[in-house]
């Protein structure tokens, strides 16, 4: 009896669980041309392969996707252009950093800029912005390619809001107070420079408390900018157009 519900088990264990996902099967009927009788009727399993590995860009044309990592490297592209053009050499010029790196202070110069996500939440679609969360994926567009005849390519995208702080570090107050007053114009005037590539959304939202950071002889005094930034995510399903085939014979 033992033996019997081992086999049993092992016989179970072996079938696929895919095989009962109608989602991949095809089903093909043979009908009687006159009475419309089903004579036979098949069931082909076809498993649906995403071919694009999951990746938008190829259905959105030439609409820039903007994502942190992305808006990272625009806003550090952007401070150290803007320094260039004021004539600071390399060797001087601020960098952005993720947050505030474990290294020692010194090793940054007098000043840093360090940045963090606050929050990242469902973008609130009231007009005051404080309601309606938008939780779920909406329908964007379509894309057909002649390379996959028989899939229709559906693309859909929900808007999130994250709070951006980023933090001017300095080793004096005055240097510090000057840094978040030059970024904050920076940004705000150039908030263009965001969405072209790819941001729906860029603002400044306020400034925060002006705080002396001690470690045992370490003295910085910080400086922190919040912004709020809307980026759109995207989402890529391929569909099949062909579901079922009926051939309908007839002897006449």
């Amino acid at each position: 009896m033992s033996s019997n519900i081992n086999e049993t088990s092992r016989i179970l264990e072996a079938v696929s669980p895919s095989l009962l996902d109608e989602a991949d099967s095809y089903e093909i009927k043979i009908l009687d041309g006159l009475s419309k009788r089903e004579l036979r009727t098949y069931i082909k399993e076809v498993k649906v392969i995403n071919p694009f590995s999951f990746d938008p860009a190829p259905f959105l044309g030439d609409e820039p996707i903007m994502d942190l990592p992305k808006f990272t490297d625009v806003a550090r592209d952007l401070i150290a252009d803007a320094q260039r053009r004021e004539g600071v050499i390399d060797t001087e010029c601020v960098s952005l950093v993720q947050e505030y790196q474990p290294e020692r202070f010194y090793t940054f110069g007098d000043e840093v800029i360090s940045t963090r996500v606050l929050k990242r939440e469902p973008a609130r679609m009231s007009r005051d912005g404080k309601s309606r969360p938008q939780r779920g994926s909406g329908y964007s567009h379509e894309f057909r390619s002649p390379t996959t005849p028989n899939k229709i390519i559906v693309i859909e995208s929900r808007p999130i809001d994250h709070r951006i702080e980023f933090t001017c570090w300095a080793k004096t107050s005055t240097l510090a107070n000057r840094r978040a007053l030059w970024l904050e114009k920076l940004f705000v005037t150039h908030s263009w420079a965001f969405q072209v590539q790819g941001a729906d959304r860029f603002f400044w939202e306020d400034r925060g408390p002006d705080e002396l950071w001690k470690h045992e002889e370490q003295r910085l005094h910080r400086r922190p900018l919040r912004f709020m930034l809307r980026l759109r995510e995207f989402e890529v399903y391929a569909h099949p157009v062909l579901k079922r085939i009926d051939y309908h014979v007839s002897t006449a």
